[in-house]
C-alpha cells in the first residue's frame, strides 16, 4: 500500500510557494535599493554639494523602508508556517484550526500595521530632516 499523505504534500508545496514568493519580493526590494543607491550617487555628482546631505537622508530613509518591508515579508512567511503547524497539530478539529487561523491572521495584520507605521514615521522624520537641512544651506 502507498502510505502517501497527499494533503500534507500540498500543504508543504503551499508553504514552499509562500517562502519563494517572499524571497522574490525581497530580491525585488534589493534591486530597488541598488537602483536607488546608484540614482542618488549620480544625483550627488549633478547637484550642488549643499544638497548632498539631503541625498544621504533620502538614502537612509529608503534603506529603512526596505528593511521594514523585508520584516513584513518575513512575518508573513513565519505566520503562514505557524498556521500550517497549528493545523497539523490540531488534527481533525476544524473549528480549532479556523479559530487559530483567525487569531493568527489578526496578529499578523496588527504586526504588519505596526511595522508600516514605524516605516512611515521614519519616512516622515527623514523628510522633515531633509527639509530642515535645505533651509539652512540655501
Amino acid at each position: 500500500m502507498n502510505d502517501t499523505n497527499y494533503a500534507a504534500d500540498f500543504v508543504d508545496l503551499f508553504l514552499k510557494g509562500v517562502e519563494r514568493a517572499g524571497e522574490l519580493q525581497k530580491k525585488a526590494l534589493e534591486a530597488a535599493t541598488q537602483q536607488t543607491t546608484e540614482a542618488i550617487a549620480a544625483s550627488k555628482k549633478a547637484i550642488q554639494p549643499a544638497m548632498s546631505g539631503m541625498s544621504d537622508v533620502v538614502q537612509q530613509g529608503f534603506d529603512r523602508y526596505v528593511e521594514a518591508q523585508k520584516s513584513v515579508i518575513d512575518l508573513v512567511v513565519q505566520q503562514t508556517a505557524a498556521m500550517i503547524e497549528t493545523a497539523r497539530q490540531s488534527g481533525s478539529s476544524g473549528h480549532k484550526v479556523l479559530e487559530d487561523f483567525t487569531k493568527s491572521v489578526q496578529q499578523s495584520v496588527e504586526r504588519a500595521v505596526e511595522i508600516q507605521k514605524k516605516a512611515l514615521g521614519l519616512a516622515t522624520h527623514s523628510a522633515s530632516k531633509a527639509r530642515g537641512g535645505t533651509r539652512h544651506k540655501v
